[in-house]
């Protein structure tokens, strides 16, 4: 793209087409059909591929037959017309361009409006972009910047763009007619800023610096517009492609903070407002290396109509375990609450140095348990003692303990589909910045 030639709106105008204009190549008499006379400044002839100034009477030729040029197949014809943004736009000019530094291409389209001037089609890898220049100069986040630097933001009518790209292309082929003198071979410093689906561009050369602005557009419309046969399917994902898992995550990375908040809020309400209220204590007698059935504590209360209950069990194990079986039961009802645990401790050292396994203590929770008169039936079994002394284990009871399992679970299955959204952002971006100059994905000591 080279050059700033809009023509101010005309509202709703009748689309018209200029008388065309025919002459012959001064290089190999082919005919040559001028769409525009008066707008275009230069014509590539289709035959021998001379670039001839049509403002000089005597048609002078700018560039002679480019033998070195890869030839290029436009995939929207010269000539043709097509329905964009609300407008009807003519293609009358086709270049191929690359990178200085490497053998990557693209190609552009000069649209032509008589009332609204001349756009750009951008096409890469089967993504497209409508291009249009503007006269308006963004603001940089860098007091001291070049054209495309590392960490630049540009900020644009309310959009802040991140540098994407920087470097030196130059064109390779070109085919039709131009609002400037094309030349084969031209270079231009290049800059793109992006904030998906728009592109903020730059170009600059020894004589001016072109801004331009860009909007992605499918290639399903681009094949509408102008009623074409076929378009290739995009490759990859486009700098500007639209960042549908990206909106997708926000949505619901959104959500998900709200529910992680009300969820934690009530885990804090409900453990703020647990009683924790103890409510046996019970010291009984076990038999190291043996058994002891039968043991009863004392009735105890259990307040509250319905809430859990916590039974920890603490026992003097070293090397050794420590086992108990028992149920809860109700005084006044016989409703019985089974439960069993098993205390182990071991520790010792090896190749790797001292070790240690298990803890003298062990604890488990009931839930809904209803208030009122309650007794335990215990029996206790030990073992890897090293004498078979009795000795004393410690029976706790405690009513309204704060539990924590139920949300961690709750935040844990509610957090799949947000990580799967944000993983599929992340890999999305990933891939769009894959080429970029300034890839954030990439560490700098890569």
């Amino acid at each position: 793209m080279a050059g700033n030639a809009d023509i101010p709106d005309v509202p709703n105008p009748p689309v018209t087409k200029p008388r065309v204009k025919m002459f012959a190549c001064p290089n190999c008499g082919g005919s040559i059909t001028l769409r525009y006379p008066g707008a275009s400044m230069s014509v590539v002839c289709e035959n021998c591929q001379s670039i001839i100034d049509v403002n000089d009477e005597n048609y002078k030729i700018l560039t002679k037959f480019f033998k070195q040029a890869k030839p290029f197949t436009p995939l929207i014809p010269l000539g043709q017309r097509g329905s964009l943004k609300g407008k009807t736009w003519e293609v009358i000019g086709f270049m191929a361009r690359s990178d200085v530094n490497s053998a990557y291409f693209w190609t552009e389209y000069l649209l032509f409006n008589p009332y609204y001037g001349y756009r750009w089609l951008v096409e890469d890898k089967g993504h497209w972009n409508f291009i249009t220049t503007i006269k308006k100069k963004p603001e940089s986040n860098l007091r001291v910047a070049g054209i495309g630097v590392m960490g630049e933001v540009l900020t644009l009518d309310g959009k802040r763009y991140k540098v994407f790209n920087s470097g030196r292309t130059q064109v390779d082929y070109v085919i039709g007619e131009f609002y400037w003198r094309v030349v084969i071979g031209s270079q231009t410093n290049t800059a793109d800023y992006i904030d998906p689906p728009f592109m903020l561009s730059c170009e600059k050369d020894a004589s001016e610096v072109v801004w331009s602005t860009g909007e992605y557009i499918s290639h399903k419309e681009i094949k509408k517009a102008f009623k074409l046969d076929k378009v290739p399917d995009p490759i990859g994902t486009a700098a500007t492609e639209p960042p549908r898992a990206k909106e997708s995550w926000g949505k619901m990375g959104m959500l998900w903070a709200l529910f992680l908040a009300f969820i934690t809020c009530a885990q804090i309400w409900l453990s703020g407002t647990s009683p924790y209220e103890v409510a046996c204590d019970y010291r009984g007698i076990y038999l190291q290396n043996g058994k002891q059935n039968d043991q009863t504590t004392p009735v105890f209360t259990l307040e509250k109509e319905k809430s859990n209950v916590q039974i920890t069990v603490h026992a003097p194990v070293s090397n050794s375990w420590f086992y108990i079986s028992g149920e809860l039961v109700n005084n006044t009802t016989g409703a019985t609450y089974p439960f069993e645990r098993t205390v182990e401790y071991y520790y010792g050292t090896d190749s790797d140095g001292a070790w240690t396994e298990g803890s003298s203590e062990s604890a488990l929770t009931i839930s809904a348990v209803p208030g009122g008169k309650y007794y335990l039936n215990l029996d206790t079994e030990s073992g890897g003692y090293a004498t078979k002394y009795k000795d004393q284990y410690n029976l706790k009871v405690v009513r309204g303990v704060p539990l924590y399992d139920n949300y961690f679970w709750f935040a844990f299955f509610l957090s799949i589909l947000p990580l799967v959204s944000w993983s599929t952002m992340r890999q999305e971006e990933a891939s769009r910045w894959a080429n970029s100059d300034f890839n954030p994905y990439v560490s700098s000591s890569e």
